[in-house]
């Protein structure tokens, strides 16, 4: 079962980051949003994308295929909006539906 089943899937990419920054201590000019950059505003790391998209693959019991978000021609983007993560996400579930147990 989803963790976050019944919302949005911009809802539950937000709330798995507000999870993964809680003790980063970060003065953030405005809540966690559809247009917080993951570099430029949350100073994340590339470890901690790869933990974003693990925790989201784990959250919806599927790989997300997150290799086509984070290259474009051969290298990696520079940064990512929670929208545009969240679009991919959601991309990949109406492609894939997940295995019935």
């Amino acid at each position: 079962m989803d963790r976050f089943i019944g919302d949005s899937t911009l809802k539950t990419v937000c709330a798995i980051v507000e999870d993964l920054i809680q003790d980063w201590g970060l003065d953030l000019d405005q809540p966690v949003g559809p247009a917080t950059l993951l570099v430029a505003d949350l100073d994340f790391a590339s470890v901690d994308v790869i933990q974003l998209c693990v925790a989201l693959e784990q959250s919806y019991e599927r790989k997300l295929g997150f290799q086509d978000l984070l290259m474009r021609d051969g290298s990696y983007v520079s940064d990512l909006s929670l929208a545009q993560v969240a679009a991919h996400v959601e991309s990949r579930l109406q492609q894939q539906p997940r295995n019935s147990p």
